[in-house]
């Protein structure tokens, strides 16, 4: 064979080798992997259509309902009462409180009026003093019974701003809760039992006896 036809052949035989790898080439590129679809918006999922409830379900649903509306009304009872027994306490301490606050005040006035009644007996016995000097000097008629006058009359005026009254006694039916009978006499025209003679005038604080007077009453 000549170089010439050889040549021819060796050229032949390359264009084969290049057609199949072409083809070869061709064949692998046509093939594309497969891919997912792309997704776009997921679709909303029907919804399913309600199921109705069963008589059983129902009842038992009310049921359910019927035991937590007992168990309020029963709670509602329980505050109703406790709230009732708080008022009652809360009231029942007002009343003690005023109780107290009554019996205090009453307390601390008569331990005001007694402490002025021993302060006016005090008094009452200068008073008596006083008395007692006037029935001994009698008529007399001077400038010194004339000032002893006017301070007894000072005092007595004193004494009646303060509330002090003297008990009218002379004549009067005997009262114990008023007099206290130091003598019986008998006495021509005078009604039994009554009072025929002071021997100490009596006086009244407000309406209180600080000291009773003394008197002679008839058989």
């Amino acid at each position: 064979m000549t170089d010439k036809k050889k040549q021819t052949a060796s050229n032949e035989s390359e264009s084969e080798r290049q057609a199949q790898d072409d083809m070869a080439n061709d064949g692998a590129a046509g093939e594309t992997p497969s891919e997912p679809a792309p997704v776009t918006e997921s679709q909303p999922e029907k919804s399913r259509p309600s199921r109705k409830l069963t008589k059983k379900e129902i009842l038992a649903h009310l049921s359910e309902k019927n035991e937590k509306l007992l168990n309020l009304v029963k709670q509602n009872k329980a505050l109703e009462i406790e709230i009732k027994n708080l008022k009652d306490r809360w009231l029942r301490t007002a009343a003690e409180f005023e109780n107290y606050r009554k019996r205090t005040r009453k307390e601390w006035d008569l331990l005001q009026q007694q402490a002025k009644g021993e302060v006016i007996l005090e008094v009452l016995s200068v008073v008596d003093d006083f008395e007692r000097a006037f029935s001994v000097v009698g008529d007399r008629d001077d400038d010194f019974v004339t000032g002893m006058q006017l301070i007894l009359n000072n005092l007595t005026a004193t004494l009646e701003k303060l509330g002090v009254s003297r008990i009218e006694a002379l004549d009067s039916p005997f009262d114990p809760n008023y007099h206290m009978a130091v003598a019986h006499l008998e006495k021509e025209g005078a009604e039994p039992d009554h009072v025929i003679e002071i021997v100490q005038h009596g006086y009244l604080l407000g309406e209180t006896v600080i000291r009773p007077a003394k008197v002679v009453i008839a058989k």
